[in-house]
């Protein structure tokens, strides 16, 4: 099966592509500041070896030399001692220079900590992160987090994640492992992935075996007349925030075949349609009526804007694209694992090998896949 993605989060799927996918069906060194210990040692040891040429007797008879016996031992005896004093002397240098060092650090740490202090740590704590972000781009975190209207459930990257608890990153089931998925409502190929693993999902969060975070992107918004894209990912965050518990079920209706539209022959989806897909998995009339206001469109731009440049979200060839499936922060292969199950129409069996999960356990209480919330993706092959 060939890769089954769009590149770089803005191209169409190549037919060559799509159409070969379908026919194959698948110490600090710190350099011990020798230098300035054993330079100082050098120099003593060359004065006690000149003074001790200067008193060594004169060996000009036998005589002299057999009474020079003992006291060459006793100089011998005497240098040993001079050094036995000398290794503690040194000893306690290097302990003093160290202890000036550590007192030195302790100092600009505590000054460093009291500086935060003042300026008030939790700003402190979301400038830094606005100036970095977690893996992407810079500008793009930082433009994400001065949003004024977005879901409160949603976390800092623009993820809604979901578990038996409801939706938001501190309702993770914590012993479980989080799936992280990048899709965009015309995607065909999330459409495809999503109508096979779907099913399964829902089952493993209803049942707290598995945490999904959900990434909604609108790049395509350019293949519809009507920001298709757009429109449906607010529909979906306002589910997330007012309705949590119909999010997966109403995130699956989405991609549907009756449903998805054609992103080569776009036909408009009105808004009051929208409203009644939503309406059909439960969601109130009330808030699908108000779907059509936008509420979350500048939010869901800054999301989609922010997720592309994502690091971490990248493929081994350093490129993303939808859909993406992340299993405990790894980008998981999804075009090998519909491969080693013999085509895409299994790809829900190779998602259940790689959590390590039998599919009778599917939909059982406390029955946790076996790599948990930290394990990486098993071999599925």
């Amino acid at each position: 099966m060939t890769q089954p993605l769009e590149q770089s989060g803005h191209a169409k799927p190549s037919r060559d592509e799509a159409d070969a996918i379908d026919a194959a069906n698948q110490t600090n060194s710190e350099d011990a500041v020798e230098p300035a210990i054993s330079a100082p040692t050098t120099e003593a040891a060359k004065l006690s070896d000149a003074a001790e040429s200067h008193d060594e007797p004169n060996p000009a008879s036998a005589e002299t030399v057999e009474t020079s016996q003992p006291q060459e031992s006793e100089l011998k005896e005497s240098e040993s001692a001079r050094r036995s004093r000398r290794l503690p002397l040194i000893l306690a240098a290097v302990a003093l220079v160290l202890v000036l060092v550590a007192g030195i650090y302790m100092l600009w740490t505590n000054r460093s900590g009291n500086n935060h202090v003042d300026r008030n740590p939790s700003v402190e704590a979301t400038t830094s992160q606005a100036s970095h972000g977690p893996s992407g781009d810079a500008q793009a975190y930082k433009a994400l987090q001065e949003v004024a209207v977005k879901p409160s459930v949603a976390n800092d990257q623009g993820g809604l994640t979901v578990s038996a608890k409801g939706v938001g990153s501190k309702k993770k089931i914590a012993d479980a492992p989080t799936l992280e998925i990048f899709m965009d409502p015309m995607c065909p190929w999330c459409g495809k992935v999503g109508r096979v693993i779907d099913p399964q999902l829902q089952r493993m969060i209803s049942a707290g075996q598995i945490n999904v975070t959900y990434n909604f992107l609108n790049f395509l918004d350019s293949a519809s007349s009507d920001q298709y894209s757009s429109r449906v990912d607010n529909a979906l965050a306002m589910v997330a925030q007012e309705d949590p518990e119909r999010l997966p079920a109403f995130a699956a209706a989405v991609f549907a075949t009756d449903f998805q539209p054609n992103e080569s022959s776009y036909q408009a989806v009105s808004d009051a349609r929208l409203a009644d897909l939503a309406v059909g998995v439960g969601v109130p009339g009330s808030l699908a009526d108000r779907f059509a206001q936008g509420a979350y469109k500048p939010w869901v731009d800054k999301v989609n804007a922010y997720a592309i440049t994502r690091k971490d979200a990248k493929d081994a060839k350093g490129e993303f694209s939808t859909p993406t499936i992340m299993i405990n922060g790894k980008v998981w292969d999804l075009t090998a694992a519909a491969k080693s199950q013999g085509g895409l129409e299994h790809l829900d069996r190779a998602l259940l090998k790689a959590l390590g999960l039998k599919s009778q356990d599917v939909g059982h209480q406390g029955k946790i896949p076996s790599i948990g919330a930290r394990g990486q993706a098993l071999n599925v092959e």
